[in-house]
């Protein structure tokens, strides 16, 4: 029954007179909310702009009014959505059903026994966390369901040593603390995990990359210091076999110089030698 039809018959119940000659709705102008349409947002086409119209003469032949914008429709649906929540809630608390949401102090401590378990090899899930705090059968219910007390408790979490690994290692960003408090409990648990096994891998690595880079720096400095002592040992190789050299060169100067004529004295200061020495190497050797 239409809202004209409803009028006529509450009319006539009340003994009015009812004229059925009423002008009926006019037809809708798919033109002029056309127009309307590209006036609001001049981008709208093709299918976009055809399916707004049709909402909009749909709202029409349903409230008799030509809503101003689709979003008018939109929030008018989400109205009757929430209408219904509110009905099924108030049938639920009448049947003795009472729902059962994580509280904050709840959602930190699952929180908290997260993050200390979550660079451990063996970690508890969500449920298992929440059946030590609330029991098996609400553990069950609640790990299945949201909550608005997750973003708090992740920004009391900021300084754990788990949340700084994880902000040291780019795992702990806007997006990663968005999607983690989006989640189902259950969910946020297993996405912290994830988040902290990456973190752990990136920060291993590190490790090993700072434990290589030392034993290089002192590789490089035992191949210095070796290369040091070869050279001191080369100078000092040359060093003997110069000494011998020269030694061999002034004894067999002073031989020729004695065949010549000259003294010890003479050869001595030729040859920078000490006379003593020159003397005795001329005794042995002529």
């Amino acid at each position: 029954m239409t809202n004209l039809e409803r009028l006529h018959s509450q009319a006539k119940s009340a003994g009015a007179p009812v004229d059925m000659n009423t002008p009926s709705r006019p037809a809708f102008d798919r033109t002029a909310a056309t127009l309307t349409l590209i006036r609001q947002n001049p981008n709208v086409r093709g299918a976009d702009l055809t399916r707004q119209v049709d909402q909009m003469e749909a709202e029409y032949h349903r409230s008799g009014v030509v809503p101003k914008n689709p979003q008018a429709v939109v929030r008018r649906h989400h109205g009757k959505v929430k209408a219904l929540h509110r009905e099924l809630s108030q049938e639920l608390r009448a049947v003795g059903y009472h729902g059962r949401y994580a509280s904050a102090s709840e959602v930190q401590a699952l929180l908290t026994e997260a993050h200390d378990k979550a660079l451990e090899e063996s970690r508890p899930s969500a449920r298992a966390i929440l059946r030590e705090q609330v029991g098996e059968q609400d553990a069950a219910r609640l790990a299945t369901t949201k909550s608005r007390h997750m973003k708090a408790a992740m920004q009391k979490l900021a300084n754990h040593p788990t949340a700084q690994l994880l902000e040291a290692q780019g795992m702990r960003t806007a997006r990663d603390v968005s999607e983690i408090c989006k989640a189902t409990l259950a969910g946020g648990v297993q996405a912290l995990y994830q988040r902290a096994d990456v973190a752990k891998r990136l920060s291993a690595q590190e490790k090993r990359m700072a434990e290589l880079s030392a034993l290089q720096d002192a590789q490089a400095r035992e191949l210095e210091e070796l290369r040091r002592q070869l050279a001191q040992a080369q100078a000092k190789t040359e060093a003997r076999l110069s000494a011998v050299e020269n030694a061999t060169d002034w004894k067999a100067a002073a031989v020729r110089l004695k065949a010549e004529g000259l003294n010890a004295g003479e050869i001595a200061r030729r040859l920078g030698q000490k006379h003593e020495t020159v003397r005795k190497h001329l005794q042995r050797n002529t």
